[in-house]
């Protein structure tokens, strides 16, 4: 693995960077001392400093020689509403919030390219940084585009990672089209009549509707769908009553959906069945049953040309052996894929090696060994790109 010897150098430096990082964890949307953080590191390198683009995001850039060319890197800032539970001497300091989707470890790897190419300026062209806020459903990318993200800075192709557990040790996962899924959440109030149990006859219960359209909602992946597109509608709430009585049917009853997919066609098929079911239930049973709807993210789809650049570049620096360039998509949704919807580029999962924690939980930890190969991956795009 060819990491520049600066990288080497400045690693230990860069650990203490993602571990203060990680004992001062934002939520997002609010990464306000995250974003002066990496703006203040920025301008000390000679980056050209934008902030804010969207609430809090932060852009540094760099222009060199007389190229056109143009590229972007990106990374996720913002971090979760869990209290941590890793006993590590630099976790969170800030109670019931951490970095337990390794955010941390997105921004650092960032910042340790930048200093490299700053430093070292082999390029000839525009170099965008770009720094996101609110990644974690809360619209981050699509509100930087909002704000002219892509006018401002235009980028021919764009670049990021997601750190991953338990994927193959010391493998980088890089693939062409779609490679995380979309994500819907609809909150769904059905608007029944309460009253005494021993008098369901005198009420219109919403358990009974709830439960009807639950079982319902199985069909429409199992019975709609093509069984070679991935698909998922999982119900994670039914909430009805207080949770305390026995004897009193409730007024209302309130389901909670997460629909995930691969595909645009497939979400706009599933979120049309799923809506026409909620329908026909609020019409068979004459109930107003109210639908909210939000979109929290796109499938995230790799461009061709972008992703084949992409993994020839991280076979340069991993080696053949550990470039996968063929499995299977993953369920979880990315905001990053709002950025890949508008501009060409490519997505990369990077082994966060062995972990009995997951993602967003409350043991979660990013792994530094990945920090330098990382780095040097995104300063490699950077410098074949604008060679």
């Amino acid at each position: 693995m060819q990491i520049p010897q600066e990288i080497k150098d400045w690693q230990d430096e860069f650990i203490q960077i993602r571990h203060f990082l990680h004992q001062h964890p934002e939520i997002g949307l609010q990464e306000r001392q995250t974003a002066d953080f990496i703006a203040n590191k920025l301008s000390s390198w000679g980056y050209e400093v934008h902030a804010p683009i969207g609430p809090t995001g932060v852009v540094g850039q760099i222009k060199k020689g007389h190229s056109d060319k143009k590229i972007g890197l990106r990374a996720d800032m913002d971090c979760l509403p869990i209290q941590e539970e890793t006993d590590l001497p630099y976790a969170s300091q800030n109670p019931g919030f951490m970095h337990a989707c390794g955010h941390d470890g997105h921004m650092t790897v960032l910042l340790a390219a930048a200093r490299y190419l700053a430093l070292k300026q082999n390029f000839d062209g525009t170099l965008n940084f770009i720094f996101q806020p609110g990644e974690e459903g809360l619209h981050g990318a699509p509100k930087m585009i909002a704000d002219g993200l892509f006018d401002k800075f235009p980028c021919d192709q764009i670049f990021g990672f997601h750190n991953w557990p338990n994927f193959q040790k010391e493998m980088i996962y890089i693939e062409p089209g779609v490679i995380m899924a979309s994500s819907d959440r609809l909150k769904i109030v059905i608007q029944g009549h309460g009253g005494h149990a021993s008098a369901p006859d005198k009420c219109l219960d919403p358990t009974i509707i709830g439960s009807q359209l639950i079982n319902n909602l199985q069909t429409i992946v199992s019975r709609n769908v093509n069984p070679q597109k991935a698909a998922v509608i999982t119900v994670g709430s039914f909430v009805a009553g207080d949770g305390s009585t026995y004897n009193v049917i409730p007024d209302t009853a309130t389901i909670l959906l997460s629909i995930r997919t691969l595909d645009k066609k497939v979400r706009q098929l599933v979120l049309k069945r799923v809506k026409d079911m909620i329908n026909g239930l609020a019409q068979a049973y004459d109930v107003p049953i109210t639908i909210k709807h939000r979109l929290i993210s796109l499938p995230a789809q790799n461009e061709i040309q972008a992703t084949t650049f992409a993994q020839k570049v991280a076979q340069t620096v991993f080696g053949n052996d550990h470039v996968n360039t063929h499995f299977e998509p993953v369920m979880a949704s990315e905001d990053f894929a709002f950025m890949l919807d508008k501009v060409p580029g490519c997505y990369a999962l990077m082994s966060n090696g062995p972990s009995d924690a997951y993602l967003h939980s409350s043991k979660y930890n990013f792994n530094d060994s990945i920090i330098a190969p990382m780095a040097t991956y995104f300063i490699k795009l950077v410098e074949t790109y604008l060679g």
